[in-house]
């Protein structure tokens, strides 16, 4: 007779055996395509916006297209995670990642560019590094396009595949872009494109809280990335370019402080909300999403740098960078112990800033 525990075995195996087949041999034949899925799964979500025929690529409109412009270490993920999340929103997540270092070539910077265009118009054929790349990036699978829930249900090769990425794409009405690593100098170039219509936010932070999140970080391992001159010098050419680019395009160029954003996230949400032209929600509806445990809202307390950054590598940054705090409003710590004890508070009020 054949013993209980071999009996038991083999129904393990058998069970084994039907699950395998279901999963990787019948569940994808009768799954529909990623393609046919996204744009169930979207007409879900936007049916209470009405007909956006005239604003997805897929039936021959223009899309609303974004961009966040911005450093490492700015503390935008509480922001992109907001905007991932909403309603036809489809967002390239640092588009730019396979090139690793900040571009200052001017051969690769046009290159850059060319690329950006390209993916503002759902058009991956000049991707495929950052493709590569970046799907071996735990953040950037989380956060680029809609992968994170493609990939819940299709392999890794059928969801980051370019003619399905494009496809995916020209179905959202909202694209957003957020970049790291190419200056405001260049990136503005993009204004100049009829075409795209794009609006452009510059996210400025304080360059100690920028330095203080950069410490101990993976992302962060190349030389320049630990220098405050190399991170001030770049603050202090955007604000003379920002300025310009408010008086040129008012309507399509803004600039936000994340201390003033993580303050009062609330109202911060609802103005660029506005701005880039995307479904308004009320500060009410901000302020339910913030409360909801599903939420992952997450902003970096302003001054937490105070507890991070020994006095050494304050003073140092605050020494560095003068000109780039004086030009957006930081305040400098001048006595580290009293100030720290206090209520230090170093924002100046300017004008510059999205309301």
């Amino acid at each position: 007779m054949v013993q209980r525990s071999t009996k038991f075995t083999g129904i393990c195996i058998a069970i084994y055996l039907v699950y395998a087949l279901f999963v990787f041999f019948i569940l994808p034949m009768l799954l529909p395509d990623p393609v046919t899925m996204s744009r169930n799964l979207l007409a879900q979500q936007t049916r209470h916006l009405g007909n956006l025929t005239n604003i997805t690529l897929e039936t021959g409109g223009q899309p609303k297209r974004s961009l966040l412009v911005t450093f490492r270490g700015s503390g935008a993920i509480g922001l992109l995670e907001y905007l991932s999340r909403q309603p036809g929103c489809y967002h390239h997540f640092s588009p730019l990642i396979a090139y690793k270092h900040r571009i200052t070539d001017l051969a690769m910077i046009d290159h850059a560019l060319n690329e950006l265009t390209s993916l503002f118009n759902c058009d991956y054929n000049n991707s495929l590094d950052m493709l590569n790349y970046g799907m071996n990036t735990p953040t950037f699978r989380n956060f680029y396009g809609v992968q994170w829930k493609t990939c819940l249900t299709y392999t890794t090769e059928v969801c980051s595949k370019p003619e399905t990425l494009s496809q995916i794409c020209k179905l959202f009405p909202f694209l957003n872009m957020s970049v790291y690593n190419l200056g405001l100098k260049y990136l503005m170039a993009l204004l100049e494109r009829k075409d795209l219509n794009v609006r452009i936010l510059l996210l400025v932070r304080d360059p100690r809280a920028t330095m203080a999140s950069r410490l101990n970080r993976l992302w962060c391992s190349n030389p320049e990335c630990f220098r405050p001159d190399d991170l001030c010098s770049n603050m202090a050419v955007d604000y003379d370019i920002a300025e310009n680019l408010l008086k040129e395009h008012p309507q399509r160029f803004g600039i936000v402080r994340y201390e003033e954003l993580a303050l009062n996230s609330t109202i911060g949400l609802k103005a660029i909300f506005d701005f880039y032209g995307l479904p308004t929600e009320s500060e009410n509806d901000v302020q339910k999403s913030k409360e909801d445990e599903t939420t992952n809202m997450y902003f970096e307390k302003p001054m937490q740098w105070q507890d991070i950054l020994s006095i050494e590598e304050i003073m140092k940054i605050q020494e560095t960078c003068k000109r780039a705090m004086k030009l957006w409003g930081y305040y400098p710590i001048t006595d580290i112990e009293k100030e720290r004890k206090s209520s230090f508070k170093p924002l100046k009020n300017l004008p510059l800033f999205l309301k």
